[in-house]
């Protein structure tokens, strides 16, 4: 059996490589640092009156009028010695 033999690792590429590797590493490093930063300014700008809060007011409306309560939970609705009788969980 005939093990093939690794490619020649040449200086000039193996550096570009880590320089590469490096310049991204530093630009995810920075574009995370810049969105946390961008993160935290924002606090206390959203007003109680703004746009915002009415959207999150009619999202909070709109969800409050669609539930229709069909869904009940059953857990201690019936005795816990006895059986429903209709075999359902």
């Amino acid at each position: 059996m005939t093990v093939p033999e690794p490619t020649p690792d040449h200086a000039r590429g193996s550096l570009l490589r880590r320089v590469c590797f490096m310049a991204s590493a530093l630009a995810l490093t920075a574009a995370f640092a810049l969105a946390l930063t961008g993160i935290a300014t924002t606090r206390g700008a959203v007003r109680p009156n703004g746009q915002a809060a009415a959207i999150a007011a009619a999202q909070q409306r709109t969800a409050n009028e669609s539930f229709t309560g069909r869904h009940h939970c059953h857990r201690g609705g019936r005795p816990r010695n006895g059986t429903s009788g209709s075999g359902r969980v």
